[in-house]
């Protein structure tokens, strides 16, 4: 992302010039702000559909009409700067809660579409000032020491990706506790079901998780706030493994394949991800990088100074960090992200197909009730912060 020194107004309004304003104005045209988000209910399954699709609104950034269009009307909110170097701006923010095909409460869902000038997939990159020409030969000898593992050859980068805080409280007052769901466009966003049927040994290794109702979705990271500060849900994180040892900047691990997979890293981006269950260990003589290997783009395929490696390996969460799951997309100059979170969060069921009970460390809801949310999104390229206020969230009835 780059600074805004000026209120940016570019998800769904136009920046005008003075000399673009109608006879007889002297302003320039604002959105009108609503200080509420209201959230119908809705269908989330094709009940008419020959298909039987398992999902009517899918989580997978591509933002249409036919399923957003039931909320009506965005909420316009205006963002202010948190951090004294950011900028104040609107975001588009819509809300959807549903029911299943047996007609029970589901699951809440929300819209979030900011402007910003440049996306940031990367958080602190492993960088590298190694030259390895063509061979080893050329510019070290890897039988012996560490070859390209020497630490001197490798630092952290300090880029920091584009991230959203979405905090939910337990009222219309907004009393603590509160559930906190934060997205990542490198730490959380990629952790997506890989198709098992076209990676052999997806479904061993779990990559599959999700693929038959949510193929394109990630997971959010899930924090619970009881007013005393933010604790981590329960379970393993989507980015929970470094990819170096402590005080070190030296990479572990590298893309890899699995067994008899055609692709590296499970055609999963190579410059933003590094899958866990197929990467493997980065040797003294790996002189060429893997990320300039999946790039046909390029003819060097070794390292060459500012390359660089992941610094996290990502894979799925478990336990109460599988509670949201969420998509971003980037366009032109704008960021979708959709959410999905259950309604009330369980346990896995009991014998006989009993509902566990609800889980101790998530917000649950109701519809009919009113709560508050504040949206906070942080600017990867400045570290800028901006946030809302508390504003109403309403779970329409259905009528």
């Amino acid at each position: 992302m780059l600074r805004w020194n000026t209120i940016r107004a570019g998800i769904l309004f136009a920046i005008v010039v003075a000399t673009s304003l109608s006879c007889g104005e002297n302003e320039f045209t604002k959105p009108n702000l609503h200080n509420t988000i209201t959230a119908p209910g809705g269908v989330e399954q094709f009940l008419n559909s020959p298909q039987q699709e398992t999902r009517e609104l899918l989580i997978d950034g591509r933002v249409t009409d036919i399923e957003w269009n039931i909320t009506g009307d965005p909420s316009i909110l205006l963002m202010t700067s948190q951090s004294g170097r950011g900028s104040n701006y609107y975001i588009s923010v819509r809300s959807l809660w549903t029911v299943d095909r047996f007609n029970r409460p589901d699951g809440l869902f929300f819209l979030v579409q900011w402007p910003d000038r440049a996306q940031d997939l990367l958080e602190e990159p492993l960088l590298t000032t190694l030259d390895v020409v063509s061979d080893v030969g050329d510019t070290l000898d890897c039988t012996i020491g560490n070859g390209v593992r020497e630490e001197a050859y490798w630092s952290r980068s300090t880029l920091q990706e584009d991230e959203v805080y979405i905090e939910l409280f337990s009222d219309s007052l907004g009393s603590y506790p509160a559930d906190v769901w934060r997205w990542g466009a490198a730490t959380t966003d990629p952790v997506t079901p890989v198709n098992g049927t076209e990676f052999v040994g997806a479904v061993t290794d779990g990559d599959t998780l999700g693929q038959t109702t949510h193929p394109t979705a990630g997971y959010m990271e899930d924090l619970y706030d009881n007013g005393g500060g933010r604790v981590r849900d329960v379970g393993n994180w989507t980015y929970m493994l470094a990819n170096h040892d402590p005080g070190s900047n030296v990479p572990l691990r590298v893309h890899g394949q699995g067994t008899r997979d055609s692709r590296s890293n499970r055609a999963k981006p190579v410059p933003y991800v590094l899958w866990e269950t197929v990467s493997r260990a980065f040797g003294p003589c790996d002189i060429n990088s893997t990320i300039r290997l999946d790039d046909p783009g390029v003819r060097d395929k070794t390292w060459n100074p500012g390359d660089y490696m992941l610094s996290y390996r990502a894979s799925f969460p478990s336990e109460s960090q599988l509670d949201v799951i969420a998509r971003g997309s980037y366009l032109m100059g704008k960021w979708s992200l959709e959410m999905r979170r259950d309604l009330t969060t369980r346990f896995p069921d009991l014998p006989g197909g009993v509902p566990g009970p609800p889980r101790p460390d998530d917000v649950h809801l109701t519809p009919g009730r009113n709560y508050r949310v504040r949206i906070t999104i942080v600017d990867g390229s400045t570290g800028s912060v901006s946030a809302s206020d508390l504003i109403p969230l309403y779970l329409k009835p259905r009528t």
